[in-house]
């Protein structure tokens, strides 16, 4: 299962409870004044598909655990809670977090808050390491008119709660507009699919590790022509097509007739298709996305202006 690290200000009671539920407030224990490290995983704890790496923080029923800038566990000089006399200071939560992240396969950040200073170095961080980044909020920063196509896009900005979050936004691998984190990770899932075939799994996994922006929207097993034929993977609205051959599905003569022939009225319909051999998507998977990120921006650059 792919790994969340879920970034966001953290408060009582707040929202990663209401995803995770009970085993988020007694997973990471103290005894005797002493927490365990590092953070433990708890498997498939978010939407029953990611498993939750962090953040942790301290579960304090009197409320004082949950103060701005404690990180539940974090006030430099002055603890939480007096019976909390060896919980980590700042440089010890700091490295927690940064810890989780490096081992996190996605990033997730609900970004609805100006004061969320800690999110924006999580962010940053994330981008350095070269994770998968979803920046969520209930408005996304825009700007208007022509200029939202042009290079100089920024300079007219239109009126947004987030716009001055833009910089942020900008490392996403991609952006979710939601009323709630709730509705931001169900998209998520939307885009994480359930696929049997081998060959398919390992493309998804090397897809959702890259994110990369030229296929933003990818669908897999998207059905054309009424549920006719499916598309193993597909840009719907720009009428991409990715397909891949699996040697005992793809390998007879029969197969092939069919193949091409689908492949021909898809084109007519105005797809166009880029196709993938099963041993080129064991061999690096990840390659043959990059590939198709390659393929779809140059269809894009090839499309006429209307």
């Amino acid at each position: 299962m792919p790994s969340i690290y879920l970034a966001g200000k953290i408060g009582p009671g707040d929202w990663r409870y209401d995803l995770i539920g009970y085993r988020l407030r007694g997973a990471w224990e103290v005894d005797d004044d002493h927490p365990s490290e590092p953070w433990p995983v708890l498997k498939r704890s978010v939407l029953g598909l990611f498993d939750y790496v962090g953040p942790y923080f301290v579960s304090d029923d009197h409320g004082c655990g949950h103060g701005p800038n404690t990180h539940g566990c974090g006030n430099d000089g002055a603890v939480p809670c007096f019976t909390y006399e060896n919980l980590p200071k700042r440089n010890q939560v700091r490295e927690l977090c940064l810890s989780a992240i490096d081992t996190a396969d996605i990033v997730f950040a609900w970004l609805d808050d100006l004061t969320a200073y800690g999110t924006l170095v999580e962010i940053g961080y994330a981008k350095g390491r070269g994770k998968t980044i979803v920046i969520a909020a209930p408005e996304t920063p825009q700007t208007f008119g022509w200029l939202s196509e042009a290079n100089e896009a920024g300079i007219g900005i239109a009126d947004s709660a987030t716009n001055d979050l833009w910089f942020a936004f900008s490392c996403a691998s991609s952006t979710i507009a939601a009323a709630t984190p709730l509705e931001a990770l169900k998209e998520v899932v939307r885009l994480s699919p359930n696929l049997e075939s081998p060959i398919e799994q390992a493309f998804w996994g090397a897809y959702v590790q890259q994110m990369p922006r030229e296929l933003n929207g990818l669908k897999a097993q998207h059905p054309v022509f009424g549920g006719r034929y499916r598309i193993d993977f597909a840009l719907p609205k720009q009428k991409i097509g990715i397909e891949l051959d699996g040697y005992a599905w793809h390998s007879s003569p029969e197969a092939f007739t069919r193949d091409r022939a689908r492949q021909r009225e898809l084109e007519l319909h105005g797809w166009r298709i880029v196709r993938f051999s099963g041993s080129e998507i064991t061999k690096d998977a990840d390659d043959c996305v990059r590939q198709a990120a390659a393929f779809a921006a140059s269809i894009e650059r090839d499309r006429p202006t209307p």
